[in-house]
């Protein structure tokens, strides 16, 4: 539930970016919109910083206000008995930020939005919550054949961060994608690209000690490789006796 800041009804004042909706119940805006709001969350207001940017969102959303209207609502919501504000501060202070603000116009920071709900249509909060999940991050799911066609263009140990890149994915939601067969394939593969990586270092080091003239053993091999495969170690060193 959020709060606003200002006796709007007084002075008709504007809380939030004007938005068409057109009888819509809410508006989805796929790449962003700057959306200023003077309602606050259950989080009250804490420093002179913050009492400066909701300065600067009053003068944004009502560029024609008149500087005693500007002024009185600001000594308002820095009234601590109004219970929008953490602290105490001196209407001097209060006027300081306002008179620098008022000479000073500029548009305030936001964050960008891109699920905006209508305001006079009743929404209950879970149901938001929907809306927004639905519109903002659907479900992507990839076809088994995609994802192991991914596999082939990775090099070294298989992973989800991995797989997800080359599919421009995160990787929980690659993962979604992933069935308890697949993930069992997915560990095959990796021990297959083990075995081949420790079959390379045993075979390097196979010749390394030939070429130093010095007797092959499989325990000459595993003191130069991070091999703990014996049987690989004993069937390499056996085929090159």
């Amino acid at each position: 539930m959020y709060t606003p800041l200002f006796d709007f009804e007084r002075d008709r004042l504007i809380m939030e970016t004007p938005i068409k909706f057109g009888g819509e119940r809410y508006l989805f805006f796929p790449e962003g919109i700057d959306y200023h709001t003077l309602y606050r969350s259950k989080r009250k207001i804490n420093t002179t910083q913050e009492v400066e940017y909701v300065a600067e969102k009053l003068l944004w959303l009502n560029p024609d206000i008149e500087y005693d209207t500007y002024l009185y609502h600001m000594k308002q919501v820095t009234d601590r008995s109004n219970g929008h504000i953490v602290r105490t501060y001196s209407e001097s202070k209060i006027e300081s930020i306002c008179e620098y603000v008022w000479n000073n116009p500029k548009k305030p920071y936001c964050r960008k939005r891109k699920v905006i709900f209508n305001p006079a249509k009743m929404i209950p909060v879970e149901e938001k919550r929907k809306i927004v999940q639905k519109l903002i991050h659907p479900k992507i799911r990839f076809e088994p054949t995609e994802i192991w066609e991914a596999c082939r263009k990775i090099d070294g140990k298989l992973t989800m961060k991995k797989i997800a890149e080359v599919l421009g994915c995160s990787a929980p939601t690659l993962k979604k994608s992933f069935n308890n067969q697949m993930i069992i394939m997915l560990k095959f593969k990796n021990k297959q690209i083990k075995t081949e990586k420790d079959k390379e270092l045993v075979e390097k080091a196979i010749k390394d000690i030939k070429q130093e003239g010095l007797q092959l053993t499989v325990r000459e091999v595993k003191r130069r490789v991070p091999v703990r495969n014996y049987h690989l170690l004993r069937s390499s060193v056996i085929e090159n006796l």
